[in-house]
């Protein structure tokens, strides 16, 4: 096989078919903005729940009386219970600081003393950080000695619990789909540029050509076209992202891939979608024994 021959003629589709390839094109871009957008709010909506689980910890507040050596036992004990990641100790002297620093010193004014507990604050390991397992965790602490109270945000953990598997799943499905119409629509929209050259297909047949010899330029032609919708995109989403991130600086626009691997993607998902569709819209035109 001549490859000059191929890629002559795949580079003279595009002289022949100016408008069809133009549709072709803008319709590979469309698709990849379309996927690219929805992929950026899967991923950040995921990231934010992601974050309010992040928060989730215990605070274990304490009687007081205790002496130092109870203490250390009290913490040994906490070790000891499965799915504890952390544990920081608080005085009452911070938790006075820290109640300062949120309130102001005019809160303070009022109270005489220091009524604030001392407590231990518990970071736990991401697969405790369910309701059922948590409460558990709770339970389990609160017969431990010299505890008072245990409290965690546990209205945030039921928002996460029932919403992440759902979300995820719900967001996997949702590009699923998204992509296969976006590849079904790449290879209509290729089918016209095909379509133009039917007579050609037609001939080349005649003279003997194989299957492989006629469908290469229209892999290559729908190669150069994912390129080109895959850059028009990837320009797009890069100044879209750059303009989001701008206005809302804590939106992981680029899920810590990098700027250069995220334009990489897009392209190459261009190229996908380009000779995807070449591929499935040739098929019709090659139904011969050859």
């Amino acid at each position: 096989m001549k490859y000059n021959y191929l890629i002559k003629e795949s580079l003279r589709g595009f002289n022949s078919a100016k408008l069809s390839t133009l549709a072709s094109v803008s319709t590979i871009a469309l698709s990849l903005i379309i996927i690219g957008i929805y992929f950026f709010i899967s991923v950040n909506s995921s990231s934010y729940t992601r974050k309010i689980k992040d928060k989730v910890e215990l605070e274990i507040f304490l009687q007081d009386g205790y002496s130092i050596n109870e203490l250390d036992s009290l913490k040994e004990n906490l070790k000891r219970i499965g799915g504890i990641k952390q544990i920081a100790f608080v005085s009452k002297e911070e938790a006075i600081k820290i109640f300062e620093k949120e309130y102001g010193k005019d809160m303070l004014e009022i109270i005489e003393g220091n009524p604030l507990p001392a407590s231990f604050k518990v970071a736990l390991y991401d697969e405790y950080k369910t309701i059922e397992k948590v409460e558990k965790l709770k339970k389990q602490i609160s017969e431990l000695g010299f505890v008072s109270d245990v409290i965690y945000p546990k209205k945030n953990l039921e928002v996460v619990d029932k919403n992440f598997s759902s979300l995820l799943s719900l967001n996997l499905i949702i590009l699923i789909v998204i992509t296969i119409s976006s590849v079904f629509l790449v290879s209509n929209t290729i089918r016209l540029v095909i379509a133009s050259k039917e007579k050609l297909i037609y001939t080349m047949k005649l003279l003997g050509a194989t299957k492989k010899f006629i469908r290469s330029p229209f892999l290559i032609e729908g190669l150069i076209q994912g390129f080109a919708g895959g850059v028009i995109a990837a320009v797009f989403l890069y100044l879209l992202m750059e303009f989001v991130s701008g206005k809302l600086g804590e939106v992981n626009v680029y899920v810590e891939i990098g700027k250069s691997f995220y334009i990489l993607i897009i392209i190459a998902l261009g190229i996908i979608l380009g000779i995807s569709g070449s591929a499935i819209s040739i098929r019709r035109y090659l139904k011969f024994e050859n």
